[in-house]
């Protein structure tokens, strides 16, 4: 059954999946699934400054999605990405040749539920700087939720208003906003715009409230097991088909 695939978890940039630990304990708990973590690591994201490229974390992935499949006898597995990890995903998912080396994984074979949370999907600028050519990439290859037998879900928080001369949190959420959708005032988890954190034809959810990443003094999307209920809900009925 659909409801049964197991769960593949990719961190955002920056990450080290051992950070994703407390997220996949709650996962078990919620949804008795088998929850695994692809093994990507501070340094694998470091390389991407180098060569402003993927690569490498998508050789990782298609190990950890391999050794997931095999593990558990399935043929398809659900991804749960958190911010670039989304973006990445995409890019595995992907038919079409990526980066310097025109590598291809046809991810999309092995997936069947991609569920994004915090993840910047589109971008109105490019560059080198937080994975901009990589959002652009997607966004252009695989507009909206391309892959029309793969469930798409976009989660992402709203609780930070941008502004320029606000807070430091608002300040901070205004350069990043700007950076992503070209206007730093608009309203997101305070990393990625709300517009920007949700995909054309998928399944949409806006969280009040929640906030990008783990910090002590606001709640994240993994935070406790009821929020992790609340969206994760939303993935299995989408996987049901239900709307």
């Amino acid at each position: 059954m659909p409801n049964s695939l197991p769960i593949l978890i990719v961190g955002g940039f920056g990450s080290s999946w051992q950070q994703y630990t407390p997220l996949q304990k709650l996962l078990v708990t919620v949804g008795g699934r088998p929850t695994f973590i692809a093994p990507i690591a501070l340094f694998d994201w470091a390389a991407v400054a180098v060569t402003n490229e993927y690569t490498g974390l998508l050789a990782v992935l298609d190990g950890a999605v391999n050794r997931v499949l095999r593990d558990t006898g399935r043929e398809k597995l659900v991804l749960l990405a958190h911010s670039a990890g989304g973006v990445l995903s995409r890019i595995y998912m992907g038919d079409q040749p990526y980066g310097r080396r025109k590598v291809v994984y046809n991810g999309f074979q092995r997936v069947a539920t991609l569920a994004t949370l915090g993840t910047p999907h589109q971008t109105v600028r490019k560059g080198r700087v937080a994975g901009l050519d990589q959002i652009d990439f997607v966004q252009r290859v695989y507009p909206g939720a391309y892959w029309r037998f793969i469930h798409y879900v976009t989660i992402i928080g709203q609780a930070v208003r941008g502004v320029k001369n606000g807070t430091a949190v608002e300040r901070s959420a205004f350069q990043s906003y700007e950076l992503i959708a070209g206007n730093g005032t608009g309203e997101g988890d305070g990393i990625v715009p709300v517009n920007n954190g949700l995909l054309a034809g998928a399944r949409q959810l806006i969280l009040p409230g929640v906030r990008h990443d783990p910090r002590p003094d606001h709640p994240w999307y993994g935070q406790n097991e009821a929020l992790v209920r609340q969206w994760w809900g939303v993935v299995e009925e989408t996987e049901r088909g239900e709307t």
